[in-house]
């Protein structure tokens, strides 16, 4: 008959399987349960502290660029064109930036050219937004090109003319385009207030026009005459969209009307923002 009486346990075992017990239980809880601390939406580690990881933008994809612009809109804008399927531009991530340019000549030596860029901005910082990122980058693009801070002008209601753009190569989106010669953002002949360089409020969630008059350094030796070029940049959400709508005109011919790019590129701009919208 096999007994049943039981051995002693010593206090010194008991309170090893208790410490054992202890050690599994908080591996369990530290990372032994399959959660990843590293994915939790919860908070995200930046320098030793913890901040909330924020909702990604609200847009994921951006439009075609060739086909933003409508090809009836295209022929009005850019008359004269030999093909109105727009040349790509070059880039290296699709999903973040994407954009197209067309160009034509009439017969009398006018050419215009019309190009579009939409970038889907990604904040890389867990404590900043993609919204926010692209607000800030989109006033850098509003500094750089010295539009002024109030849609009207200034705080006296009276229009602020930004500086003249320095003679050389041009700057990046919403400044002058690149080429030789001379640059005013005077807007157009006489300086009027509705033209000039400005905010505007009913486009996007913000949104600045850029107007550019540039004139041949030589104007005996060139071959072309005055050219003008109309930045528009708005963003919506954390898109920037940025549009150039440039026309020179011929040799000895009059400066291109302001009245008339700026009117194109708002009615691409007014495309463009329906495109992301749908």
């Amino acid at each position: 008959m096999r007994s049943t009486r039981r051995l002693p346990v010593s206090a010194g075992a008991a309170l090893g399987v208790v410490a054992l017990g202890l050690a599994v239980l908080g591996a369990c809880t530290a990372g032994g349960t399959g959660a990843d601390p590293a994915g939790d939406s919860a908070s995200v580690a930046v320098d030793g502290t913890t901040a909330s990881a924020l909702p990604p933008g609200k847009y994921q994809t951006l439009p075609q660029p060739c086909v933003a612009v409508s090809a009836d809109e295209l022929k009005k804008l850019v008359p004269g064109a030999t093909d109105y399927t727009g040349k790509e531009s070059p880039t290296y991530d699709t999903d973040r930036r994407v954009g197209c340019s067309w160009q034509g000549a009439t017969t009398d030596g006018t050419s215009r050219t019309l190009s579009i860029d939409f970038e889907r901005v990604v904040s890389y910082n867990p404590s900043i937004s993609d919204e926010v990122q692209a607000e800030m980058d989109f006033d850098r693009l509003a500094t750089a090109a010295s539009i002024p801070l109030s849609p009207a002008g200034t705080a006296a209601g009276t229009v602020s003319t930004p500086p003249p753009v320095p003679t050389g190569s041009g700057t990046a989106a919403g400044g002058a385009a690149t080429g030789t010669g001379t640059a005013t953002g005077t807007g157009s002949d006489g300086g009027s207030p509705d033209l000039l360089p400005r905010r505007l409020t009913d486009l996007g969630d913000a949104a600045f026009i850029n107007d550019v008059l540039k004139s041949p350094a030589t104007p005996a030796a060139s071959r072309v005459g005055p050219r003008r070029d109309v930045s528009l940049v708005f963003r919506t959400a954390n898109v920037v969209v940025s549009i150039t709508y440039a026309q020179s005109a011929p040799r000895d011919g009059a400066a291109p009307d302001s009245s008339d790019l700026q009117k194109g590129a708002r009615q691409v701009a007014d495309e463009l923002e329906s495109g992301i919208e749908r």
